[in-house]
């Protein structure tokens, strides 16, 4: 990091244009698309993360433009667009809550009881399985694809789909032969 200028200085390190710039078409080339992935990852929106990504280039510019040179620019970059991925996820997640609510499609006492009951009868079916069918039955409900859910369960990707295969049909049976 560089030293604050300081206006009673003289000579060239008082000149704030002295100060070391930041490359940033470099950084761009170097960078960006690693930094895409990793946010993308964390988004699983693309519009989402190039917008994210943007931000951390810009943010990059302005901290040139203020003399502030990171000493790890990928470091920087890639704490900077994490930063920005959880606002995001902050933001999704309150607005989400905030969801106006249209006449005639708010849910009764029956549907929630409906509701709360398939609740606990998919909870009682899933914990009959093994650990590692109902944690990759959870991270595919959670959006996962099973090429991430296999490095996570310990498994090849063609293993964690045949276990997904027969969880899925499993869940379905349980859940389809329990008395009503």
């Amino acid at each position: 990091m560089t030293t604050p200028f300081d206006p009673r200085e003289t000579g060239p390190a008082a000149d704030p244009r002295a100060i070391p710039a930041v490359d940033v078409a470099a950084a761009y080339r170097a960078y960006h698309e690693r930094l895409f992935l990793t946010v993308l990852r964390s988004t699983r929106d693309a519009e989402v993360a190039h917008d994210i990504v943007q931000e951390a280039f810009l943010e990059l510019v302005r901290a040139g433009r203020a003399g502030r040179v990171p000493d790890n620019e990928l470091a920087w970059l890639h704490r900077v667009a994490m930063n920005r991925v959880i606002d995001w996820s902050r933001r999704r997640a309150r607005w989400a809550g905030h969801v106006p609510c249209e006449e005639g499609l708010a849910d009764g006492p029956e549907a929630a009881a409906i509701s709360r009951e398939e609740g606990r009868e998919l909870r009682a079916a899933l914990d009959t399985m093994s650990h590692d069918a109902r944690r990759a039955l959870v991270l595919e409900g959670q959006g996962f694809e099973p090429a991430e859910i296999a490095p996570i369960i310990g498994r090849t990707g063609q293993a964690t789909r045949t276990l997904l295969c027969r969880a899925r049909r499993r869940l379905r049976e349980t859940l389809v032969l329990q008395p009503t």
